[in-house]
């Protein structure tokens, strides 16, 4: 299960260096495929390393995190996160019904 949005954000390192920009550290983050595996105490402060030197300025969940999340490509996060997959497959299912 994903334990934090965070984790959502990671999955789709492209993304994330295309809103902060010039910067950004992809390396800070972690490269393990399945995202909800990382653990919560990890999360945010690889976020922090990744964006502390650019333009945004540091991750900040109430000022930065939905605009994240609209610009996330939903493929790439949900070939990285399980949960993420289970909830989408749900909710196109429940649509169609």
């Amino acid at each position: 299960m994903v334990q934090t949005v965070e984790a959502w954000l990671i999955a789709d390192p492209d993304a994330l260096a295309s809103y902060y920009g010039q910067g950004f550290q992809r390396s800070a983050l972690s490269k393990r495929q399945n995202v909800e595996a990382i653990p919560k105490t990890e999360l945010v402060p690889s976020l922090d390393r990744a964006t502390q030197r650019t333009q945004k300025g540091q991750y900040h969940k109430i000022r930065h995190c939905s605009d994240l999340l609209s610009r996330l490509n939903p493929e790439k996060v949900r070939s990285r996160a399980r949960h993420c997959e289970l909830l989408f497959t749900t909710l196109e299912a429940r649509i169609r019904e």
